[in-house]
């Protein structure tokens, strides 16, 4: 039998409270082999895989599909740069506490708070630390929108050696529909536009609004995989963990 490689979750472990895992699942006919591979220590493990391997996963494990991932990319070119959108400005270490204020309240599609045995509030919790994780050391470059003398959104974005990645971006709740979305975006695009040759950015299939922004902003869809999540007696049964 050829076990599936386990690696631990550092960041996930201290907010959930318990071992967290991800499967490194390489090939379909490693699928049958997840159970087996489950540490005993684990609360959580996650395995994300393309879609047509669902029924496999579906016929063959405890894993349960939580989201469908889109990724999206945007070429960009020399021409695509120029100043930043007004309203918006780079993010500085004051404005991590901001940040981190809007990633706690404004987040209900992604993995954690899809997953109906994860509490809500360490789902939040996730968010917030990421927020924070970004501006203070994590991210490369971080954008806030102020709107009204206040910070109302961010992106906050990754960069590597031929491509930027929208990392973690939200607009809070009571300045959703301004269009701050778009423009920080924008924002991202022009700022990289002479820096790398593609920007990409990931959401969840059930996002419509998200992927609207970016389909306005001249991204195309690149790939889509499935999220699977495991946890300790969960296929089947609709009961809370006590853990969350």
């Amino acid at each position: 039998m050829a076990k599936v490689k386990m690696t631990p979750q550092p960041f996930d472990t201290e907010i959930l409270g318990g071992p967290v895992y991800r499967a490194e699942v390489t090939s379909v006919a490693q699928v049958p082999f997840l159970g087996a591979s489950i540490p005993k220590d684990a609360i959580l493990v996650s395995a994300r895989v393309p879609p047509n391997w669902s029924n496999v996963m579906e016929a063959t494990t405890e894993f349960r599909e939580i989201e469908r991932l889109v990724s999206f990319e945007c070429p960009l070119t020399p021409a695509d740069g120029g100043p930043l959108p007004e309203g918006i400005r780079r993010a500085c270490r004051e404005d991590a506490n901001a940040c981190a204020d809007i990633a706690g309240r404004c987040f209900s599609f992604d993995r954690l708070h899809t997953d109906p045995w994860i509490n809500t509030n360490k789902a939040d919790e996730s968010k917030r630390t990421w927020a924070l994780n970004n501006i203070l050391w994590r991210a490369e470059a971080n954008f806030v929108a102020e709107f009204r003398g206040r910070i109302v959104g961010f992106n906050l974005c990754r960069q590597g050696g031929d491509w930027a990645l929208i990392d973690l971006i939200a607009v809070a709740p009571e300045a959703q529909g301004l269009g701050l979305g778009k423009t920080l975006v924008r924002a991202a695009i022009v700022y990289f536009a002479e820096r790398v040759p593609v920007l990409r950015v990931g959401t969840q299939i059930a996002n419509a609004a998200s992927i609207a922004i970016y389909a306005a902003n001249g991204f195309t869809q690149s790939e889509e995989m499935v999220t699977y999540h495991w946890t300790p007696g969960a296929k089947g049964s609709i009961k809370a963990r006590a853990w969350q």
